[in-house]
């Protein structure tokens, strides 16, 4: 069961971080303010989309984490994408109007697949926190 579980969380996580990465390829359109529930979040996310690194770096990083995915180092993808997930999540109860937006549903997920996998390989962060 925990392997079936596995793949069904590999198969959303993936999902999830295609989607940024197909946006910045332009395939699905720019954010428009009607995404958002306060104007503050929307001019967070132009200036984001302005910087131009930002939305270079998530899709590079995003990529790895797919291609990481598929190589089963599940380990390093949780603590590759756990700063961009915090933020997404942050950036939505913060900013957006909080955790039960219909924009923080997907950061949510996000958040719990990523935890999940934090959790699962725990044992592999050991070497981590020992002093040297």
């Amino acid at each position: 069961m925990k392997k079936i579980l596995r793949i069904v969380l590999k198969v959303f996580l993936c999902l999830i971080l295609v989607a940024p990465i197909l946006g910045s390829l332009g395939i699905f359109p720019e954010p428009t303010a009607d995404l958002y529930n306060t104007p503050e979040a929307f001019a967070f996310i132009q200036t984001l989309m302005d910087a131009k690194y930002i939305p270079l770096l998530n899709t590079l990083i995003f990529a790895l984490a797919i291609v990481l995915t598929f190589m089963n180092r599940m380990a390093l993808v949780a603590l590759l994408i756990l700063p961009i997930t915090v933020n997404i999540v942050a950036f939505h109860w913060v900013l957006d109007g909080g955790p039960f937006t219909s924009g923080a549903i997907m950061g949510n997920l996000l958040l719990l697949i990523n935890l999940y996998f934090l959790w699962d390989n725990r044992k592999s962060y050991g070497v981590l926190l020992k002093k040297s």
